[in-house]
């Protein structure tokens, strides 16, 4: 376990804490600590993370998640087998050079994996970044750029919530992610996530979020994820709503959770493209 502050960065307006935690599931995709998936620079190759101006995080490999544990103030919590290891950067002051802080997270996490003697070659060197699109004006008719996906009527709310804006991370092999911000009163987003990373489909079934089977032996779906049997292996879909969004359809619609799930049915049935994936319908009957 590891708990440090560097200025590797070379800015001495710059400052970056770094850390060894234990996260749950496809954490990148599932919780407000972790926003906005689709301004991430995603690392190509074989180690999983991601990077952004203000923090980053690389999973260590699976080896290593009975063995690595976290620090949490002045515990130090081992590991339960159960959880995802990682070595995870905040930016605390300035912000960072993704490539630079890329660097600094394979550095630490070697040192981790060595002393923990779980290392792997897939760490040796610092890794190529697939950098995010521009941000850009959303087309309502095809929301993060893909063909036929357009909000459901009910998760559109006049003068709160409208799509606005959007930014695709897109060039990493195994992610690809939209975050969509949309324009009102509210201050709502709402980002969407695929991943075919192994160590992410893994940690997603591993901790069900009250999967059911899809018919036909497709795969396993909750309100907001999904795991899909595709052409070349498992993909997992996410999607993540910020409170603000939450909050505005709370005031608007009794059932929150039916406008979710349809919201992410569709992008879904949307994104299942991207991987060669069979078609399938996600609310349960």
């Amino acid at each position: 376990m590891i708990e440090r502050t560097s200025r590797f960065l070379g800015d001495t307006d710059q400052q970056v804490t770094l850390t060894t935690a234990n996260e749950d599931g496809p954490f990148p995709y599932t919780t407000h600590v972790w926003k906005n998936p689709g301004a991430r620079s995603y690392f190509k190759g074989e180690t999983s993370g991601a990077v952004a101006p203000t923090g980053g995080y690389v999973v260590l490999p699976k080896s290593c998640w009975g063995k690595v544990g976290n620090i949490r103030g002045a515990l130090i919590v081992p590991p339960d087998g159960d959880s995802v290891s990682v070595v995870e950067a905040t930016v605390t002051k300035g912000q960072a050079d993704p490539e630079g802080l890329a660097q600094l997270l394979t550095r630490v996490a070697r040192k981790v994996t060595a002393d923990a003697g779980c290392t792997t070659p897939a760490l040796k060197d610092s890794p190529e970044l697939a950098a995010p699109d521009a941000v850009r004006t959303t087309d309502v008719g095809k929301v993060c750029g893909l063909p036929g996906f357009s909000l459901p009527d009910d998760a559109v709310l006049t003068g709160v919530a409208e799509p606005d804006q959007e930014q695709i991370s897109k060039d990493a092999k195994d992610v690809w992610a939209c975050d969509l911000t949309l324009a009102g009163s509210a201050g709502a987003a709402v980002s969407f996530a695929a991943t075919s990373d192994r160590d992410m489909v893994d940690a997603a079934l591993q901790d069900t979020y009250g999967f059911h089977e899809l018919p036909n032996g497709h795969g396993v779906a909750s309100f907001d994820q999904a795991v899909l049997h595709c052409a070349e292996g498992d993909v997992y879909f996410a999607a993540h709503w910020n409170s603000e969004y939450t909050g505005a359809l709370s005031d608007k619609h009794d059932g929150v959770p039916k406008v979710k799930r349809n919201t992410f049915n569709t992008f879904v049935t949307s994104a299942a493209d991207l991987y060669s994936c069979p078609d399938v319908t996600l609310t349960e009957s």
